[in-house]
């Protein structure tokens, strides 16, 4: 019997495809590129940083290659970094705050499907992760862009539902709720799709509706009521205010004409006590030098001595 004898073929892996880069696509081709790049690294596991760098090179145009010669050596040495250097120069300008804030600010349009919806809001996190990266800051995580996606769902009803199934399953990803979103749906998105077990519904005359958009209906009725409630209790409050600065208005305006009046009527200050008593003393005072009515020993010394007398011209013996 023939001895079997174990051959093994090594087949090497097929490089994947990358569109030569040029720099001229905006930021949006600088993120195709470097995906492409990092595919064609997938595929070759055995493949090492000058390899990697080489695979860069040969797909890079020559305005690029000119832009590159402008660096220093080692912002360009090593694939990381080369690709960094190209996402600064051909990248998003964007701070990363503000490309934070456009990412929560994400919402599907009325007349975009809920494919191409999830689509942009993914490159939209992905280039924010790219700016963190290069700038050294912490990532956003996929629990981030998986919330982002379900609140800027423009269906109410599916918005609810994935919500209910983000609280049954804390640890699904941003794929489970986009796949689940795109079972419901029908046309890209641009309706939800009768499902007996995900969305109950209800039949009223020729109109179908899912229970979950009967519920968000209720809810955005309830709602709105709150709203008006809330507008008729504030505006309570404007008009109590508004009496209230009317009466303290008026009320300083009478303190104020009070006020007024008294700094307007003239002066009547009553005399002095002291000098009352001066008066009152030497109207009414005897001399107990002269025994005269009208002055005192202080004022008759005085006249004693200038040779004057006041009252009568000689004092009582």
């Amino acid at each position: 019997m023939a001895e079997k004898t174990a051959q093994i073929i090594q087949v090497r892996s097929r490089e994947s495809f990358v569109h030569r880069f040029h720099g001229d696509g905006g930021p949006r081709e600088i993120e195709i590129f470097e995906e492409e790049i990092r595919h064609a690294w997938a595929d070759d596991l055995s493949i090492t940083e000058s390899q990697k760098l080489a695979v860069i090179r040969r797909y890079l145009g020559s305005a690029v290659k000119d832009e590159l010669a402008c660096y220093p050596a080692e912002l360009i040495a090593d694939p990381e970094k080369l690709l960094a250097t190209l996402r600064r120069a051909y990248g998003e300008s964007k701070s990363v705050s503000r490309l934070t804030l456009e990412l929560h600010q994400c919402r599907q349009g009325r007349n975009e499907g809920l494919r191409m919806y999830s689509q942009r809001i993914r490159r939209k996190f992905l280039t924010l992760k790219s700016r963190q990266r290069d700038s050294g800051q912490k990532e956003a995580n996929d629990t981030d862009l998986r919330d982002i996606f379900i609140d800027g769902i423009l269906d109410e009803g599916l918005k609810l539902h994935l919500r209910q199934r983000r609280l049954e399953q804390p640890s699904c990803s941003f794929f489970d709720v986009r796949e689940i979103a795109l079972k419901l749906c029908d046309g890209g998105g641009e309706s939800v799709k009768i499902n007996s077990i995900s969305c109950p519904i209800e039949e009223k005359g020729n109109n179908t509706v899912t229970r979950h958009q009967r519920g968000a209906t209720l809810d955005l009725e309830d709602r709105l009521k709150r709203l008006e409630e809330n507008k008729n209790e504030m505006k309570t409050d404007i008009d109590d205010i508004r009496k209230k600065i009317e009466e303290i208005n008026l009320g300083n305006q009478k303190m104020l004409q009070k006020i007024l009046e008294k700094l307007e009527k003239p002066s009547q200050v009553e005399p002095n006590r002291s000098e009352r008593l001066i008066n009152t003393a030497n109207r009414n005072g005897t001399c107990f030098l002269c025994g005269k009515r009208g002055h005192f020993a202080r004022e008759c010394r005085e006249s004693i001595a200038t040779g004057r007398r006041q009252g009568n011209d000689r004092p009582r013996q």
